[in-house]
């Protein structure tokens, strides 16, 4: 029945809604023992070391790009939508761009820092009473995470101060790398740093990816949140979503989790104040599930509605989204 009720979205049928979804077949691909980004990683790794510990955090933002600067590739797109999108949010020329890199650097810098000698940022947490509200109900909730900068580690350490228990659902190869050494030697320099906020990892087995949402649902009825990043790293359903005069595509995992589950679906995003160096952790009220019954134009409402919420973030921390690059042509069906 989805099956059929998809078809007839990818169609244009549906009130209201413009219909972006498809199903992903994924190939099954051997593992690299070794790859490039792992020996690009073991090279950075003691600068990242060296300067987590002896230089002020306040000075880490000019050295990250300062090493951006020294090492990229320019990004043009071809699509004039995707150019336009990006003036739209203030990300004209080359430098804005290494800016956006930069804070992938940072980042690492952060995991490194908690790792060797811990790290106490200041973070606020916002939007508090939307998780409270959730555990009052007995239902928990899924955490949303929007793809900025600093999400991973800070969203984590914020939840943990606050004393609420999260378990992130995450890929085999979360972390640096996508190679079996960089699995077994380098990612769980971050996974490590997660995990000490963290509740828990439920790592999804693409062999039987139903166990991962299974394990999800059952801490769910326990009352426990689940934390989901939005991208299109894994799912076998994808859904586009409409930002600016672009589109980008992320799995529909969280959605169709927090629908199964009876659960609140909750926006998180994670942004910096560069004029004081503080964090802040926000939780948005729920996307409503309950608009429509059918499960695709559940899937595209709850996309766009999270889409949506991004656009006041990106007008004012437009160098902490990691998805520009993403961005595609849009195209309504």
């Amino acid at each position: 029945m989805f099956a059929c009720r998809l078809q007839q979205a990818r169609c244009g049928w549906g009130p209201g809604l413009e219909f972006n979804i498809r199903k992903r077949k994924r190939a099954a691909e051997a593992r690299k023992i070794f790859a490039p980004e792992d020996l690009k990683f073991l090279l950075q790794l003691p600068a990242f070391a060296i300067v987590s510990l002896f230089v002020p955090e306040w000075g880490w933002r000019a050295i990250c790009l300062s090493m951006e600067r020294l090492g990229s590739v320019s990004f043009a797109p071809r699509d004039s939508g995707v150019l336009q999108t990006l003036r739209s949010f203030g990300l004209v020329g080359d430098d804005h761009l290494r800016r956006v890199r930069a804070t992938r650097h940072e980042h690492h810098i952060q995991i490194v820092r908690e790792r060797l000698g811990g790290w106490s940022p200041a973070i606020a947490l916002q939007g508090i009473e939307h998780l409270e509200a959730a555990q009052d109900a007995g239902h928990g909730a899924v955490l949303w995470i929007a793809h900025f900068s600093f999400n991973a580690l800070a969203a984590k350490m914020a939840f943990a101060r606050a004393g609420f228990e999260v378990f992130h659902v995450s890929r085999p190869e979360h972390g640096f790398t996508k190679s079996r050494f960089g699995i077994r030697f380098l990612n769980p320099i971050r996974s490590g740093a997660e995990l000490r906020y963290a509740a828990g990892r439920i790592v999804i087995d693409r062999a039987d990816p139903a166990a991962s949402m299974n394990e999800a649902r059952r801490l769910l009825r326990a009352n426990k949140f689940v934390s989901i990043t939005a991208g299109a790293w894994e799912g076998e359903m994808l859904v586009k979503a409409r930002i600016g005069e672009s589109a980008v595509e992320v799995a529909s995992g969280a959605p169709r989790l927090a629908r199964i589950a009876g659960a609140p679906l909750l926006p998180v995003f994670v942004v910096r104040d560069d004029s004081t160096g503080k964090l802040h952790v926000t939780v948005e009220r729920p996307i409503d599930l309950t608009r429509h019954r059918d499960k695709a134009e559940m899937i595209q409402s709850a996309a766009q509605d999270f889409a949506d919420r991004h656009l006041p973030y990106l007008q004012s921390w437009p160098h902490q989204w990691r998805d520009w690059e993403k961005l595609t042509a849009f195209t309504a069906r």
